[in-house]
């Protein structure tokens, strides 16, 4: 059984424009605060206040001077817009760009869709680096004339410094990281691709040409987790975006998934997030109702 997931509605800022400068303060879309996709890429940098987001399922703090990086198909909920600040939206092109030049960069630090804290809290130095740049933003997406290839040397700048500032603040050893990097930006991908149907490390690690053990070594030391951990993860994350945006049984889902068995399935559900689906989804109506 295949389930659709094209309900959830999508957030359509950008209007065939490369680039989208909006300050938070002016900010007013009628799906921010309901689960939604973007048809963007999204650098969002709170300069002042305090609020909650969920991105895929996931409650982050929103706080002065921390950036988020979110995808085009993440799930996204503002749970209030009481704060100062840009949102950074672009396209595909300028993203597509960026990577040519830095392809070790796809989904690593901010950009890392599987992690938990996809944020760098910028420090003094980076700060005064990014308000200078986004100056430069803010006039050349006025002016027609400027080019993708700009937008995308300038993301470039933010996104270098702040994965930079990231792995700092997690105290990854950048030295000879590269090479590794490429592998659990090869391995996230493959689990993007299979992990409704393909849930065990040989899979992954045949793909790769990488022994099992090795293969979960390089993952564990790059982002702290084991290739099973990260699939684990993304059929949880897959489940709650499920409950929350779909009207299908517990037992649909769990078939999607490539689950054979509901009752493993709710127990495998309960262990990594400490209640059953049903719950889960018991929760989330009563959120609502209040």
């Amino acid at each position: 059984m295949v389930i659709k997931t094209n309900f959830v509605p999508r957030q359509l800022l950008l209007n065939d424009l490369p680039i989208k400068l909006i300050p938070f303060d002016q900010f007013v879309h009628e799906l921010s605060q309901r689960p939604h996709r973007h048809d963007h890429y999204t650098l969002m940098w709170i300069t002042k206040g305090h609020g909650f987001q969920n991105i895929d399922e996931q409650l982050f703090e929103m706080r002065t001077n921390r950036l988020f990086f979110i995808h085009p198909g993440q799930i996204h909920k503002m749970l209030d817009l009481e704060r100062e600040g840009w949102l950074l939206l672009f396209d595909e092109v300028i993203y597509k760009t960026f990577l040519r030049y830095h392809p070790s960069e796809e989904l690593y630090g901010i950009m890392d869709n599987t992690a938990d804290s996809p944020f760098v809290d910028l420090d003094q130095h980076t700060t005064s680096l990014f308000e200078k740049i986004f100056q430069i933003l803010e006039v050349e997406s006025k002016n027609a004339s400027s080019d993708s290839n700009l937008f995308a040397h300038l993301i470039s700048i933010l996104i270098l410094n702040a994965n930079k500032l990231f792995d700092l603040q997690k105290n990854i050893v950048t030295i000879e990281r590269n090479g590794e990097k490429e592998i659990v930006r090869k391995v996230k991908h493959l689990i993007e691709k299979n992990f409704k149907h393909k849930q065990n490390v040989e899979f992954y690690s045949q793909q790769l040409n990488i022994q099992p053990r090795r293969l979960n070594n390089i993952t564990k030391t790059i982002i702290g987790l084991s290739v099973h951990e990260l699939l684990e993860e993304r059929l949880l994350t897959e489940s709650k975006i499920l409950l929350e945006t779909s009207p299908y049984t517990v037992k649909e889902i769990c078939y999607t998934l490539g689950f054979t068995d509901p009752s493993y399935y709710n127990r495998f559900f309960k262990k990594k997030s400490g209640i059953t689906p049903l719950q889960f989804r018991h929760n989330l109506k009563l959120k609502k109702l209040g």
